[in-house]
């Protein structure tokens, strides 16, 4: 493991709707975001990611999606339900077969590099790669293939060379966690190595409102994303500040 502390601030959801893409585009341009992964399934996602071109220092990985909207591939049967639809919680976790998740993971891989021309990791909706084993397997499988990052936890031990970060936070999350202090206490505590903070940043819109119930703690986070107390947190625990893209090759 490095010495040095690298640090990427990742947003989940990019594409999910209007508001959040220009959050997380926001949070990158005004803040410390340096990557996040784009559902490339929902109506929004061509049109977020033609604007995330004109910010080409931003890392875009696949967010993958199995219990959101509709599928990209053709007719996953033991993912979906009779409407069409991605089946959620249990039902899908017992439902779901390895063939199935492949096919639909590396129709929502192709169709990514086919909108952003790159990819630099990937991971998942409600971390669903990580809680059905056969996903984890079909994510590995094919991450592998394509020589991606995958995140994970910092308990979790993936098998081969699959490149992950050292360390992984989820806690600048929910209402009670979205605040200035407790990231900049989870710098100040950052070990050496690479370490993932997931974050959330959107502005509001009608579409957020009605499909997620984390909805305002997201622009507390945005606001605290650009907040000059956090970016100065940075410097002071000499976090470097990167993306998967720029760490993979190094691994």
């Amino acid at each position: 493991m490095s010495t040095s502390k690298q640090l990427i601030i990742n947003a989940d959801d990019f594409g999910l709707t209007p508001g959040v893409t220009a959050g997380i585009l926001y949070a990158h341009q005004r803040g410390i975001l340096t990557s996040t992964t784009a559902m490339v399934n929902t109506p929004f996602a061509k049109a977020s990611l033609g604007e995330a071109r004109s910010f080409p220092d931003l890392g875009i990985g696949l967010h993958f999606v199995l219990d959101a909207g509709r599928p990209i591939s053709s007719n996953p049967k033991s993912l979906i339900g009779l409407n069409g639809c991605f089946l959620k919680g249990k039902e899908l976790m017992v439902s779901a077969e390895k063939q199935d998740i492949k096919e639909e993971l590396l129709a929502q891989l192709e169709l990514l590099y086919e909108w952003n021309g790159t990819v630099t990791h990937i991971d998942s909706h409600h971390h669903m790669h990580l809680h059905i084993p056969a996903a984890t397997e079909a994510v590995l499988e094919v991450a592998e293939c394509f020589k991606l990052p995958v995140r994970s936890f910092s308990d979790t031990d993936f098998p081969g060379d699959t490149v992950t970060c050292d360390h992984f936070h989820y806690s600048f999350y929910g209402e009670e966690h979205v605040s200035a202090d407790h990231l900049t206490g989870i710098f100040a505590n950052i070990a050496s190595g690479l370490t993932e903070v997931m974050c959330h940043p959107a502005f509001m819109d009608s579409w957020l409102g009605e499909i997620s119930s984390y909805n305002s703690p997201r622009m507390q986070e945005l606001e605290i994303l650009v907040n000059s107390k956090v970016k100065n947190s940075i410097r002071d625990n000499s976090l470097e500040l990167v993306h998967y893209g720029g760490v993979a090759n190094e691994r």
